[in-house]
Formats: C-alpha cells, sequence, structure tokens
C-alpha cells in the first residue's frame, strides 16, 4: 500500500529542496562538514527513516540522469510535428513551461519559441485581470462564432462564445462561458480581449 504524504511533505518534497539536500549530505568543499540524515528528513518535511530518505534521493538521481542522457539525445534534432502538437496542447491546459520543458526533454527556450512561433496566447506568470495579456497577431480577430471556442486574455482561461451583441464604442461584444476551473462562469469580453485559437486547430490542437 502507498504511503500517504503528509501535508508537510507535500510542501517540502520538491526536486530543488532533494537537490539541496544531496549537496549538503555529499558536501563538494573540503572540511565542510556534512549534514546528518536525521537533519536531511527535517528538511524533507519527512520522518526519520533513513531507508526511505535513501530511496528518495537515489530515485531523484536516476530520474536526473536519465533526463540528461533523454536531452542529450535530442539536443540538436529538430522537433517534430508531435512534439509542437504536445507542448502547445499542455501549454493550454495549464502546464507551465518548466513541467512541459520535462515531460519532453526539450529546453525551456525551445518550448518558448515555439509557443511564440505559432501565436499561443501567453498567460502571465501572475495573472492580472485589469492589465490583461496581449493577443498574438497572428490570434487577432474582429469576429467570432457563437459556439467557437476561444482564449480570454483577462481571465488566462479557454472559454466558449456563448453570445454576441455590438457596441458602439468596442465592436463586437461576446458572453463566454469560462472553462478554467478557477472560474466556471459566464464574463462579457469585448473581440480585442480574445484570441483565436483556429490556427492551432488546422495545426492539429484540440481545442
Amino acid at each position: 500500500m502507498a504511503r500517504k504524504r503528509t501535508e508537510l511533505e507535500q510542501e517540502r518534497m520538491t526536486d530543488a529542496n532533494i537537490e539541496r539536500v544531496i549537496s549538503l549530505l555529499e558536501p563538494k568543499e573540503q572540511g565542510v562538514k556534512p549534514i546528518t540524515k536525521k537533519d536531511a528528513c527535517q528538511i524533507l518535511g519527512m520522518s526519520y527513516n533513513t531507508t526511505r530518505l535513501d530511496q528518495i534521493i537515489q530515485t531523484h538521481k536516476d530520474r536526473k540522469e536519465k533526463t540528461a542522457k533523454r536531452r542529450a539525445e535530442k539536443r540538436g534534432k529538430p522537433i517534430t510535428l508531435d512534439e509542437v502538437q504536445f507542448i502547445i496542447q499542455s501549454y493550454l491546459a495549464g502546464e507551465p513551461v518548466s513541467e512541459i520543458s520535462n515531460n519532453t526533454y526539450r529546453g525551456t527556450q525551445l518550448i518558448k519559441q515555439i509557443l511564440d512561433t505559432h501565436n499561443v496566447p501567453i498567460r502571465k506568470s501572475s495573472p492580472d485581470y485589469f492589465k490583461p495579456e496581449l493577443i498574438p497577431e497572428g490570434a487577432m480577430q474582429d469576429k467570432f462564432v457563437v459556439g467557437e471556442v476561444v482564449y480570454s486574455a483577462r481571465y488566462d482561461s479557454m472559454c466558449k462564445i456563448q453570445a454576441e451583441q455590438t457596441h458602439a464604442e468596442y465592436g463586437w461584444i461576446y458572453r463566454v462561458w469560462l472553462l478554467s476551473e478557477r472560474w466556471l462562469q459566464s464574463a462579457y469580453q469585448p473581440a480585442c480581449e480574445l484570441a483565436s485559437l483556429k490556427h492551432l486547430r488546422e495545426l492539429g490542437i484540440k481545442v
């Protein structure tokens, strides 16, 4: 039966923390005294258990070695259409660039380049309702179709157009249903704050 992690473990058992523990247990500088395994367990928020600690460290090292090997194999090789589709699909689903990089064994800069090249609407690291991200030029559209799935820059969310109306100042205004679990509500959006996903569908992206 799998062991359930405590909230403290979930918070502290990160790759960065495991790396820190390894560097403290195996210091590279001469004369630096390594920490005890008890201290290492405390850093990771787990109960004192040397066997489990060793397993966690070895698993991390094995995964890191595998990742480095896979990245080396892909370095310099052109990215495939399947990879492009996976990258864009994952990003639109809410995955962070760092996680997509880990899953594809491709660098974060390449991931960002793919998103930029294909006019994928970009999320802000800290979403701001009052300062939505600009729509990529290749995703701009003056008018949309009722029933179409588009991207709302103001809400950082995929959304479905439910109704349309015109406004003397803002042009076409749409009532949309926000599809992100963070919202799941209706909102009114001008066309200038919505990004078309038609070009991504043509690329084979399921949105």
